[in-house]
């Protein structure tokens, strides 16, 4: 997979240590710039002085949760690619993921090239305008 030339920012949330630890070293890698967060209202809070170009976000999480976070963002009108990390695969939920704003969804536990073909897929589509 081939990252941009200029580096992606990317903004990680995820309540679980392990996830986030292994997930920002393989972004790190792969030419991402990541900044991550371990809850919805850090993530917001982070996006005061960070304006990624997709946000990876769990969806159950403490404080305030991952669909929380993008219908607040959504009704601010920031339209930030969203990707969802989710153990929840049943149709019913993926149809509330989509319906959050979400502009993808994967279903834990992930491969992480197909979370990477994922990435670059919403990146493309960013470039080109067609999110």
């Amino acid at each position: 997979m081939s990252v941009p030339e200029t580096k992606p920012k990317m903004l990680l949330v995820d309540d679980d240590p392990m996830i986030i630890e292994l997930l920002e070293l393989r972004l790190i890698t792969q030419g991402y710039e990541v900044k991550t967060a371990m809850d919805g209202q850090a993530a917001y809070e982070a996006l005061k002085n960070f304006s990624p170009d997709i946000i990876v976000c769990d969806v159950v999480m403490p404080r305030l949760d991952g669909l929380s976070l993008c219908r607040r963002l959504r009704s601010e009108n920031n339209l930030v690619p969203f990707l969802f990390l989710t153990a929840k695969g049943q149709p019913k939920e993926k149809v509330e993921v989509l319906s959050a704003g979400a502009d993808d969804y994967l279903v834990k536990p992930f491969d992480p090239h197909e979370l990477g073909a994922r990435i670059l897929s919403i990146l493309r589509r960013k470039e080109t305008g067609n999110t």
